[in-house]
């Protein structure tokens, strides 16, 4: 059987038959009430067969209608678990540190977190998967979205007005109600659609990074900051997720743009911002070593970021990459992906890379999010999939994976890491 989820909601269409008769409904939220609008997918849906979720290119119409009583319904049930903010997060030194009492009495605080790519690799489900991570010891949910195009594809527009009410705000409602923080993760690359099966390799696509696309960015970003200025269970602004084949001053510059137009409405919010070269920790010092110490001057709330996967760098380099950095200009580095690339390399390989990185974040108290949640059910002795050779996409091997690779590795170090 199949079910069909819209991109935008994630409310499989089967249950929106269920409750009305109609399906492929996207939401216009004010308050309270909602309004199905007339439009039609220009995204893939996703499509779950056998409980497996995949793309499916079927275009649906949307139909008009009043829906302001399931929604009532559905927000009276969600509020029936409302809980207070969570404290504020800020910078000192290279730590992260929340305070329970206000600007005062700082605390340590060590982000351990999942990748939620959500109707993209899982459907939405909001709050299983803020009990999941709960249950996980994990306290950080690093949320992608898009501020200008759906996965970079120019030909899919972002309308930002109404993602953030109807993608952003339930996962942060939900991550208020189970008491965790959220990563706004805009998984742009600084340029257009990339090659997934050639990721971290040279790529170069910019048409639409031209100066009125940057300016677009940035004003994008401003109306995120705008909106969640003062919202203490986000964590922070991650501005580009894998910036790529640019160089070093041109990534560094974009950057600084956009953070100077944030601090023009929000102050206060953690900004995180990755390296020239997919984010890889051997490039913070290329990219970032000039203006460390001074790049959020007088607000010095920045966390450089580092992606790194199997053969990118071994561990041990990563740990010379991100503690020489760290420890030269005394700011916090945090891993916001890093994880198992089961299509191109075999199960020991992964694994070796995976305990390497969590043993580094354990010993160097460095903050992290896994690579990404696919299911909600932990499997991870499941059959490691075969690696595909180059430019092959999915065969028809059946893949069942674990609910993130190696949940039997992560999970527990998230348990004592969380501990401290």
């Amino acid at each position: 059987m199949k079910r069909y989820c819209d991109r935008s909601n994630g409310i499989p269409r089967r249950s929106l038959l269920a409750a009305m008769g109609i399906g492929g409904l996207t939401w216009a939220i004010s308050g309270r009430s909602a309004v199905a609008k007339i439009a039609t997918l220009r995204t893939p849906l996703y499509v779950m067969h056998d409980g497996r979720w995949s793309t499916d290119n079927t275009e649906l119409p949307y139909l008009d209608a009043d829906v302001s009583g399931v929604m009532e319904s559905e927000t009276a049930s969600s509020q029936k678990n409302v809980s207070q903010a969570l404290p504020w997060l800020s910078v000192k030194g290279h730590m992260i540190v929340r305070s329970s009492d206000d600007r005062e009495a700082k605390h340590p605080f060590i982000p351990l977190g999942i990748g939620y790519a959500r109707n993209v690799i899982i459907r939405a489900q909001d709050d299983e998967v803020m009990r999941f991570c709960k249950e996980h010891s994990l306290n950080t949910v690093r949320l992608a979205f898009y501020t200008r195009h759906f996965n970079n594809d120019v030909a899919k527009p972002i309308d930002i007005d109404a993602e953030l009410p109807t993608f952003c705000d339930p996962v942060i409602d939900a991550a208020k109600r189970n008491g965790l923080y959220v990563i706004l993760d805009d998984h742009e690359y600084f340029s257009e659609r990339i090659d997934e099966s050639k990721a971290r390799q040279a790529q170069k696509q910019y048409s639409h990074w031209d100066e009125v696309g940057v300016q677009e960015w940035i004003a994008r970003w401003v109306k995120v900051a705008t909106r969640y200025k003062d919202e203490p269970n986000v964590l922070g602004y991650e501005l580009c997720n894998e910036p790529h084949d640019l160089p070093p001053e041109t990534v560094r510059d974009l950057y600084i743009r956009c953070i100077k137009a944030i601090r023009e409405v929000d102050q206060r919010h953690i900004v995180i911002v990755g390296t020239a070269d997919w984010s890889h920790s051997r490039a913070l010092e290329k990219t970032w070593g000039a203006v460390a110490r001074t790049l959020d001057a007088p607000f010095n709330q920045v966390v450089f970021a580092f992606h790194d996967y199997p053969h990118s760098d071994e561990p041990w380099l990563v740990q010379e990459h991100v503690t020489a950095f760290r420890d030269k200009y005394d700011v916090p580095v945090l891993c916001t992906e890093f994880g198992a690339t089961w299509w191109q390399y075999d199960e020991t390989t992964c694994r070796k890379f995976e305990a390497g990185m969590l043993a580094l974040f354990a010993k160097e108290d460095i903050g992290w999010m896994v690579w990404a949640l696919k299911t909600i059910e932990d499997d991870p002795r499941n059959p490691h999939p075969s690696p595909r050779p180059p430019g092959v996409q999915d065969s028809a091997q059946k893949l069942h994976f674990d609910s993130c690779a190696y949940s039997d590795l992560w999970s527990p170090v998230a348990r004592i890491m969380g501990s401290k």
